[in-house]
This record gives structure tokens, C-alpha cells and sequence, in this order.
């Protein structure tokens, strides 16, 4: 017979609390935990920081409740580890970038969801362009390659390019293909 106090229980109603830090707002890598290892500041365009949201939203909603395993709250931890902790400490590795005409673009995938985002090293930034949940099917109408491709190729993330640095890709062309 197991206590109730055991630490084997594998789903305890006593989970430790979020800081404040997962919020949507508090974006930028906490400094005690190494400012060193992860000196790029984090930021989102409008609709990626909508995207994250309501990831939190659902996520507190399901907290809220008492289901700490919701796929909600795993989805969100996911994508709050990768921008918090795994983008800001090194943004610029070559096995997250984008290949063809998004070469300077750089993605990590989670789960389902792709996060792609531009950095420059001169500035310390980072900001998030994109985080898709749409499942990746090449060819499909709703690939979420294909989506942020046709983003970009618009326009759409121009004023970010410039201000960042970042050359941007060429506006007329086919559209890429992922890695």
C-alpha cells in the first residue's frame, strides 16, 4: 500500500506553481538562470504572440481545472521552453535555419508546432515572425511551411527584416520547400 505522501505518485495534485515568468508578457530569458548562455532578447510579431496566448489561455484554463497532463499544458510548456530557453540561447545555429529563399529565416519544431523566427547577433534580438499549429503535410493547402513562405514572400514581415538587419528574401520566385 502506497502513502499518499509518496513521491512515486506519478500525477500528484500538488504540482508546483508557474511564475509569473511563463507569462505571455515576460518573454525574455530569466538572468538568473545564466545570462551568459542566453544574451538575445525575445521578441514576437503580433501574430505570433496572439498564437502564444492563447496557448497560455487554454493552458491556465486546463490548470485551472486540476488537468496538469491536458495536452494543452504540454503543448504550452513546449512552446514556452523553446522561446524562452532554447531560441534565445543560440538563435543563430545553422540546423534551425530555413533553406532556398528563407535561408535566413530559422524554425525549431515541437510536437506539431513550428516556431520560425529572424536574429541578429549585433543587436542581441530575436524576434519570433511565426508559430504555426497546423499539422505539417507537404503539398497540403495548409502546410505551415507554405503559409509563412507565402507571408513572407508578401511583405508582411519587411518593416522586421530592415529594422533587424537581416537581408531579405527575394519577393518573386516559387516558394520554398522545408527542410
Amino acid at each position: 500500500m502506497r502513502s499518499w505522501r509518496s513521491n512515486s505518485v506519478p500525477h500528484s495534485p500538488r504540482r508546483p506553481r508557474r511564475t509569473s515568468a511563463q507569462e505571455p508578457g515576460n518573454l525574455v530569458p530569466d538572468p538568473a538562470r545564466g545570462a551568459a548562455a542566453e544574451p538575445f532578447k525575445v521578441e514576437m510579431t503580433a501574430s505570433a504572440e496572439a498564437v502564444y496566448v492563447d496557448l497560455y489561455k487554454k493552458s491556465k484554463a486546463a490548470r485551472k481545472r486540476g488537468d496538469y497532463t491536458s495536452s494543452h499544458c504540454t503543448v504550452f510548456n513546449m512552446v514556452c521552453e523553446a522561446v524562452r530557453e532554447t531560441i534565445p540561447r543560440d538563435p543563430l545555429n545553422k540546423r534551425y535555419a530555413l533553406s532556398g529563399h528563407l535561408s535566413n529565416i530559422f524554425r525549431i519544431k515541437k510536437g506539431r508546432y513550428r516556431i520560425c523566427w529572424i536574429a541578429s547577433s549585433q543587436l542581441k534580438r530575436v524576434c519570433i515572425l511565426y508559430i504555426s499549429e497546423s499539422l505539417r503535410k507537404e503539398g497540403d493547402i495548409n502546410d505551415p511551411y507554405k503559409i509563412f513562405a507565402q507571408a513572407v514572400m508578401s511583405g508582411q514581415f519587411n518593416d522586421i527584416f530592415a529594422q533587424f538587419g537581416v537581408r531579405m528574401p527575394q519577393l518573386k520566385g516559387s516558394i520554398p520547400k522545408a527542410q
